[in-house]
This record gives structure tokens, C-alpha cells and sequence, in this order.
């Protein structure tokens, strides 16, 4: 999901001002504050949600491949229809060599 998102009805806009940043900093920033952590229970931070299985495994690509998930991020911003494989976004069946 981007840092600024319509949603899915038209009538609102989801911003995410911390969407670039990463939650280790967050944290850092939060303990020099002094910011109190509320805990939460929603948004898959039970034991065993696939969001913590992706949050593990993005952490062990940092620390195997140190810069993979900042080059990952970084690709998202840059994606083009045709390299998808969204025929609704992209029109393969009328692809001519040479014509834009």
C-alpha cells in the first residue's frame, strides 16, 4: 500500500506519513522520546499471522542480503503495466513490435 492511498469506495484518502520509514527507527525515535508503545491487536499481530511470517523473512533478507528490501521498496515505485501480467491493465493480445 503507497503513503497516500484512495480507498476502495472514492471517499477517503489512507495517509501513511511513516510508510518510508523503517520500524527499527521508528522504534529508536519512539524510546528517545519517550513515546508510550500502546499494544495492539489487530492488524495480524497475533502469533502466527502471515504478517509476522513476511516480517521475519524480510528481516532475514537484511540480514543475509543486506539492501534487498530497500531495493525491493525502491521497485515498487517504479513499476511498469506491461511487466505485470494484469491483462485488464495492460493490453498483450494487441501487442505490435514497435508501436508504442
Amino acid at each position: 500500500m503507497p503513503a497516500k492511498l484512495k480507498s476502495d469506495d472514492q471517499r477517503h484518502i489512507v495517509i501513511r506519513p511513516l510508510a518510508y520509514v523503517r520500524e527499527a527507527l521508528i522504534k529508536q525515535y519512539a524510546a528517545l522520546r519517550d513515546f508510550p508503545i500502546i499494544p495492539c491487536n489487530l492488524c495480524g499481530s497475533q502469533p502466527g499471522s502471515q504478517r509476522q511470517a513476511v516480517k521475519r523473512m524480510l528481516q532475514q533478507w537484511d540480514d543475509v542480503y543486506p539492501g534487498r528490501v530497500d531495493n525491493i521498496v525502491s521497485s515498487l515505485g517504479k513499476v511498469t503495466a506491461s511487466h505485470l501480467l494484469d491483462r485488464e491493465l495492460f493490453d498483450f493480445h494487441n501487442l505490435i513490435p514497435g508501436a508504442d
